[in-house]
C-alpha cells in the first residue's frame, strides 16, 4: 500500500514536498461509515482512503522542510494481492461499552472493481469466495463462516460441526466480519481459473 504526504507549509518558500511510502499488507482493515442501516463496501473503501489532514501531534517532518509540518496523508494501493482478506471494523474504539455495529456492509460476490483505489488505476475486479461471521457482543459471540466451493461455485455454511449447502442470497448480511476475495482470472491451486 502506497502512503502519500504532501506538505502544506505555505511559509516562504513554500514547500509542496511530496513523499510515498511503502507499507506491506496483509489484510484491510476498513472501518463502516455509518452505525446503522446498510452501506455498500465500496463505502468503507472510500473512507479508508479518504485524504486526511495531519495536524497538531500528528504532523510528520517533512524530509525536505526537516521540520514538523501540517501535511495531508492518502492512501492507494500500489500492488493488489492474488488473495485480498477485507476485515471489518465492527468494534469501533468509540462505541460505548465495545459495542457492536451491526450494519449490513453490501459487498459484490463477483466483480468487485477496487480500480478506483489502485496508485495507477490499473482495472482490478475481484470475487468473494468465503466469509466469517461473527454474532454476538465483544464479551461473548459465536463464528461461522461461509465459502464458495471452487468447483461447483455453491456456498455452504460452516456451524461448528454442521455443514450445509446455502442459499447465496444469504451471504451478505450484518454478521460479515472478515471477507475473503481472490483476484478474478486468478489460478487457483488445483489449476481452475476462476471468473
Amino acid at each position: 500500500m502506497g502512503v502519500t504526504t504532501h506538505c502544506l507549509n505555505t511559509k516562504r518558500p513554500k514547500c509542496g514536498h511530496e513523499s510515498v511510502t511503502f507499507d506491506p499488507f496483509w489484510d484491510l482493515s476498513l472501518p463502516i461509515p455509518s452505525r446503522s442501516g446498510q452501506v455498500r463496501l465500496q463505502a468503507c473503501f472510500d473512507l479508508f482512503t479518504k485524504e486526511e489532514v495531519l495536524d497538531g501531534d500528528e504532523k510528520p517532518t517533512c524530509s525536505k522542510c526537516q521540520k514538523r509540518q501540517k501535511c495531508t496523508r492518502s492512501l492507494s494501493i500500489q500492488k493488489f494481492p492474488r488473495i485480498l482478506v477485507v476485515h471489518l471494523k465492527r468494534f469501533s474504539p468509540q462505541e460505548r461499552f465495545g459495542r457492536k455495529l451491526n450494519t449490513t456492509v453490501d459487498f459484490s460476490m463477483n466483480g468487485l472493481d477496487l480500480t478506483p483505489y489502485s496508485a495507477g488505476q490499473t482495472p482490478c475486479r475481484y470475487s468473494l469466495y468465503g466469509v466469517a461471521n461473527h454474532s454476538g457482543t465483544l464479551l461473548s459471540g459465536h463464528y461461522t463462516a461461509y465459502c464458495r466451493h471452487p468447483y461447483t461455485a455453491e456456498w455452504y455454511e460452516y456451524n461448528d460441526s454442521r455443514v450445509h449447502v446455502m442459499d447465496q442470497r444469504n451471504v451478505n448480511s450484518g454478521k460479515a466480519y472478515v471477507l475473503f476475495f481472490e483476484l478474478a482470472g486468478s489460478k487457483h491451486r488445483s489449476g481452475s481459473t476462476h471468473v
